[in-house]
């Protein structure tokens, strides 16, 4: 039989078209494993436009929606549509599954066909769902999590933390996998740099790319920033939109000479407002949780540009040990001063070696991923790739 693999996302707040930074790894991972040859029936449970999934066969099956602990039974009763859904598509070779709250649909198929069962981690959803959102049947989803992963032929995590904090949970150590966010290095080297805004040019500009939250540091960026250009003529660009967008908006108003704010953009433009810009900035604060892949800092990696990070284990998880001149004590806004002036003066020395942004790709991604969704190799076959 033709190997064929069912990619299943039944997070229901993640469309299959969206920039935001879920649905964009769902739909490189897909790219990139069509790069290496792998044939994909997509299934997703956000309604949108699957046309950004091809040449993969490509489905909707929306969830029903309802507020509150309606929509959580809603959620897990939906799980028997997917599996149904699978059957009906089937027969495939193996499945891959994005890890997603009340979903056993995956897991039930891939176990009743006897197929490789392959999840991709990206956050412990049973414990921020309780920390930043509601969860009614709180005890029920992370149960349906762990099974999931306990069930799991490989478990890849996004990051070493995570990895860290899914073996806690009783994930299997010798199944969980670290491999992170990544990005089509080969676009973002080459992307064209779009025009800066007049009141950016003629002077180094930081770029921040991103949702608007706190945890992101985005309020510790504006005051940073204002101590920073005190002392250095420079500009800041903003793009991306949350919860401390009249936060931004108001300090533009104060610094319109110095900081431009623009808002969401669409994913695909990304590579060149980086191309645009002196440097990336990942301000996380101490607090931010260490599980994190950051897209912002993946892609900024890509593109060639220096980075001016916090030290924190989502940002240096990024960067396989390399101690750049951007790296700044979190949290501190003389350090980030510093940090940003080291950049100014030796743009060059701050860039991320090759070997690693090479590393970044998510065509080296998915061929670590692919072996796991073949048949289990026998003692003569060479054994699968490692993250």
């Amino acid at each position: 039989m033709k190997s064929r693999i069912a990619y299943l996302c039944a997070d229901p707040g993640i469309p299959p078209d969206s920039s935001k930074g879920a649905s964009v790894h769902f739909r490189s991972m897909a790219a990139a494993m069509a790069h290496a040859g792998a044939d994909l029936d997509v299934l997703m449970t956000r309604a949108g436009s699957v046309e950004p999934f091809a040449p993969h066969r490509a489905r909707v099956l929306p969830t029903p929606r309802a507020p509150g602990i309606a929509g959580e039974v809603l959620q897990l009763a939906h799980s028997a549509a997917v599996f149904a859904a699978l059957q009906e598509s089937g027969p495939h070779t193996a499945v891959y599954e994005r890890l997603s709250l009340f979903s056993g649909g995956g897991l039930a198929y891939a176990r009743h066909n006897n197929l490789p069962y392959v999840v991709e981690v990206n956050a412990p959803l049973w414990v921020e769902a309780k920390q930043f959102r509601s969860l009614h049947l709180a005890a029920t989803a992370e149960a349906l999590c762990l099974d999931t992963l306990r069930g799991a032929d490989a478990v890849f995590a996004v990051s070493a933390e995570l990895a860290k904090l899914l073996v806690a949970a009783s994930a299997p150590q010798e199944r969980v996998h670290v491999l992170g966010n990544g990005a089509h290095v080969d676009a973002f080297a080459t992307a064209a740099p779009m025009p800066r805004p007049a009141a950016l040019q003629g002077k180094p500009v930081i770029l921040f790319v991103g949702s608007l939250k706190p945890w992101h540091g985005i309020g510790f960026l504006l005051d940073a920033f204002t101590a920073l250009r005190k002392q250095v003529a420079c500009g800041l660009w903003i793009v991306g939109d949350g919860p401390a967008r009249d936060e931004v908006e108001a300090r533009v108003a104060e610094m319109p000479d110095d900081i431009v704010y623009e808002g969401p953009v669409e994913h695909e433009t990304m590579g060149s407002y980086l191309a645009a810009a002196d440097a990336v900035c990942a301000p996380y604060p101490a607090a931010a949780p260490g599980y994190f892949s950051p897209l912002k800092v993946v892609e900024g990696l890509a593109a060639r540009r220096p980075l001016i990070g916090s030290k924190v284990p989502c940002v240096l998880g990024e960067l396989g040990g390399e101690d750049l001149p951007g790296l700044f004590d979190a949290d501190s806004i003389d350090g980030f001063v510093a940090a940003a002036k080291r950049v100014f003066a030796n743009p060059r020395a701050a860039l991320a070696s090759e070997r690693l942004v090479q590393g970044l790709d998510w065509k080296h991604k998915a061929r670590i991923v692919l072996p796991w969704l073949q048949p289990a190799p026998t003692t003569a076959e060479e054994p699968r790739a490692k993250a």
